[in-house]
């Protein structure tokens, strides 16, 4: 057997390892850049629940002060109504004017 009865398959092996080792290579390189998007995806969407959990807590407040608010004017009408029945009771002079 002559010389390039082995090269020619060499060669071929040679270059088909490399073809090879290049895709591997470049499935490595896809993998590593899925899984830095992955993590930017999932620090994102940790981030959102942060802030879905932020607005949970502020629309409970806020129905909690609207709670508050509601009574303080019931109180007032009571105050006001009451007010008035006093006024009325003792002919006082109770306008809000002069």
């Amino acid at each position: 057997m002559e010389m390039k009865d082995f090269a020619v398959p060499g060669i071929t092996v040679i270059f088909a390892a490399g073809v090879s080792f290049a895709s591997f290579e470049s499935s490595a390189q896809e993998v590593e850049e899925l899984n830095d998007r992955l993590i930017a995806i999932e620090s994102n969407v940790g981030k959102q629940e942060v802030v879905d959990v932020k607005i949970e807590g502020i629309e409970k407040r806020l129905d909690k002060m609207e709670d508050i608010v509601q009574k303080m004017l019931d109180i007032q009408q009571r105050q006001a109504v009451n007010i008035a029945q006093i006024c009325q009771a003792t002919n006082a002079n109770c306008s809000s004017g002069n």
